[in-house]
């Protein structure tokens, strides 16, 4: 989310429309300070000199996405587009709002009519591609992703977001070698070593899958989730023990996770071991 760049002003008279930029500059200022409510009253007085700057309409939502109202801002954009229906990132930004606020139907249409506008922008081809995975639409996933990375392949999240939208349509060949991508990309990665850990266990390649849990476990330890699949691997590899320490682990992250151990079969000869209890059960 960015404010405004070029979009253009209304034409206002010229004291209105001076008075209005000053309100306009001083949103700006007061944003990149990080005065948000500072910058939304800047904005806010702006519109009411003048109702028809698209500038101060755009700006205004991108300030309520950034506090969380993405009501206030969808209205906002939307006020935008009305009076510069040609910008890009007003469309853009329509997407992000209401994919902030659940409609992914409607931050698909907006995304779509961004990149018809400027079709090079591999962010929006991402970000469609995520509304798309979220309504379980995944070969229009597929289809996004892959026409984000063919305006730049440089952007780790979005080789694993490919590769989340492949597993699911069951190519997990094909996923492993997105996951693999995003970790040559950033090897610092958590999720994409997580998600490779996954792709490899349900191949059968448990010691591979192990030491990509380990490093996700590595990069973030307190995870409880990242624990729960090392410990997974490690029971399939009859490693009963560092398997426990990790399950443990898990458990004392996320209490809830100890209901669900019954469904993992390789757990079966470890749900009774003292260290998965606590003194109050």
């Amino acid at each position: 989310m960015k404010i405004a760049a070029g979009i253009p002003v209304s034409s206002a008279s010229p004291t209105l429309a001076a008075d209005a930029a000053l309100f306009v500059e001083d949103g700006v200022a007061r944003f990149g300070n990080g005065d948000v409510d500072g910058a939304i009253t800047a904005w806010t007085r702006a519109i009411a000199v003048d109702p028809a700057l698209a500038e101060a309409w755009f700006n205004l939502g991108t300030a309520y996405a950034d506090v969380g109202n993405f009501d206030e801002s969808v209205r906002c954009y939307r006020s935008a587009i009305e009076r510069q229906p040609e910008a890009h990132e007003a469309w853009y930004n329509l997407g992000f709002a209401c994919a902030g606020r659940g409609d992914q139907v409607a931050a698909i249409d907006a995304y779509r009519r961004a990149a018809a506008l400027n079709a090079g922008d591999y962010e929006t081809w991402y970000n469609l591609g995520n509304a798309y995975l979220d309504l379980g639409r995944l070969d229009d996933a597929v289809t996004a992703y892959r026409t984000s990375l063919d305006q730049d392949d440089g952007d780790y999240e979005v080789w694993n977001n490919l590769g989340n939208a492949l597993v699911q349509l069951e190519r997990g060949h094909e996923a492993e070698q997105c996951f693999r991508r995003a970790l040559v990309l950033n090897p610092a990665y958590d999720l994409s070593w997580n998600n490779l850990g996954n792709v490899l266990e349900e191949s059968g390649a448990l010691v591979r899958a192990k030491e990509a849990y380990e490093k996700a476990v590595e990069l973030v330890p307190d995870h409880a989730t990242y624990r729960l699949n090392l410990a997974s691997a490690l029971a399939r590899l009859s490693q009963a023990g560092s398997a426990i320490e990790h399950l443990a682990r898990a458990v004392e992250l996320a209490p809830e996770i100890r209901s669900l151990l019954p469904g993992f079969a390789e757990f079966a000869g470890l749900l009774d071991h003292p260290r998965l209890f606590t003194a109050d059960d």
